[in-house]
């Protein structure tokens, strides 16, 4: 078995060397030589040739002269096939050593925090499926080009990013890449005008897990087959973007006024399963029955108001389409709607769903108000076109996150 070595900052600290388990009860916390003492000892005992995972994680009390570098050219040269490292000291971000940047045996690599990701043009992971870059700082533009397109099979690509870490147009050109996970939230971030571009060029991507409240644009510069999508932004993508949708069978999708276009303007023929996250007020039962409309084979539609943010509510529009849904005559099989309000619009959406989902099995409505007697009444009492279905006054579909999804999945 090849071994594996672990270093956390905590009270109690999991030691796996070589198979074996031991505890480590000591404190590394302001005891920074018997830290250094204890790392370096074991990297010397340990002298197989390959090193199979090596993570280390240094906290905010870390001593800033502790020489990380050292310890990841020692697992380099063991030829380290999974390196992860987090760094929150107080100190600057740190520079990793070069010989970093050309190690041929990694498979799957994570930098987290105070980490200035510096690559050399001589950077090459001919090995590298997966990659992690959990708020890291980086040099420039060209350095994170350089580390993308140092990557020749990189399946996996999870990004957090942070207002501050000097790139505007974050460019990801992966041709190999079946999997990103891209998160640009501003916590705590001040409004000082600046804004980012995503874009991708990656033609054989499949899943993509999208969270961007910080910049102004997305776009796709192939158009890549999509399966599954998680999308949560505030901007009007571009076409090839918006076009890429057309193949997805899985979508989670939080409505916002730019998202709302794509409900009429995209054919969702391979569509089965569908979840739309409700955050702020917004006149949306229309668009969602412009969605249903061009998603002919959608199996399961699940509304989901848990997060719901304005509480004075504003009034929603609904008229009864012209013309019943295709997926309502033969494909709907599973409704849910997660915290449901029984205002009138809503009731008469949920009424036509009823009347003319023919291959409905399993309605599951949970209210906002728990023991709102009349509401489940009244719900009950609405006829359903497809008499073998089950009305459920609580919701049963459990989604995982695609970004969990993504860093679960195993390196192949």
């Amino acid at each position: 078995m090849l071994p594996k070595l672990a270093f956390l900052e905590t009270n109690t600290t999991d030691l796996v060397i070589g198979g074996l388990l031991g505890r480590l009860l000591d404190r590394f916390i302001g005891k920074s030589d018997k830290q250094r003492r204890f790392i370096d000892d074991s990297l010397q005992v340990h002298k197989e040739n390959v090193l199979e995972t090596f993570h280390i994680e240094l906290g905010p009390r870390c001593p800033i002269d502790v020489n990380v570098g050292k310890w990841i050219e020692n697992a380099v040269d063991r030829k380290v096939r999974e390196l992860c490292f987090k760094l929150t000291w107080s100190a600057e971000p740190t520079s990793l050593p070069k010989s970093l940047y050309t190690c041929d045996t990694l498979v799957s690599l994570s930098f987290s925090n105070k980490i200035l990701v510096d690559v050399p043009f001589s950077a090459c992971f001919p090995s590298l499926k997966r990659l992690g870059l959990y708020f890291v700082v980086y040099k420039d533009e060209n350095s994170l080009v350089r580390l993308l397109s140092s990557c020749p099979i990189l399946k996996y690509l999870m990004v957090d990013r942070h207002h501050q870490d000097n790139v505007n147009i974050f460019s990801i050109r992966v041709p190999s890449l079946e999997n990103l996970s891209y998160d640009y939230v501003k916590w705590g971030a001040q409004d000082n005008g600046i804004m980012g571009t995503l874009v991708i060029d990656s033609p054989v991507l499949k899943k993509i897990f999208i969270i961007d409240y910080f910049g102004n644009s997305c776009s796709f510069e192939s158009k890549p087959r999509l399966d599954k999508a998680t999308i949560n932004f505030f901007y009007y993508p571009n076409d090839k973007f918006m076009r890429s949708l057309s193949t997805i069978m899985v979508l989670e999708i939080v409505l916002t006024a730019a998202t709302f276009a794509w409900f009429n303007a995209i054919n969702f023929s391979q569509l089965i399963e569908c979840k739309i996250i409700i955050l702020n007020e917004l006149d949306w039962l229309e668009p969602l029955m412009g969605l249903l409309q061009n998603s002919p084979n959608l199996k399961v539609l699940f509304i989901d108001q848990t997060f719901k943010q304005v509480e004075n509510e504003l009034p929603l529009s609904w008229n009864q389409p012209s013309s019943v849904p295709g997926c309502l005559s033969s494909h709907l099989e599973i409704f849910e709607w997660k915290k449901y309000g029984g205002r009138r619009e809503e009731k008469e959406m949920v009424k036509y769903i009823f009347a003319n989902s023919k291959c409905l099995k399993r309605a599951g409505i949970s209210l906002k108000s728990t023991f709102n007697y009349l509401m489940m009444k009244d719900l009950e009492s609405m006829s359903r076109v497809s008499t073998s279905s089950q009305l459920l006054f609580s919701t049963q579909l459990e989604y995982v996150s695609l970004k969990k999804e993504m860093m679960m999945s195993e390196s192949e």
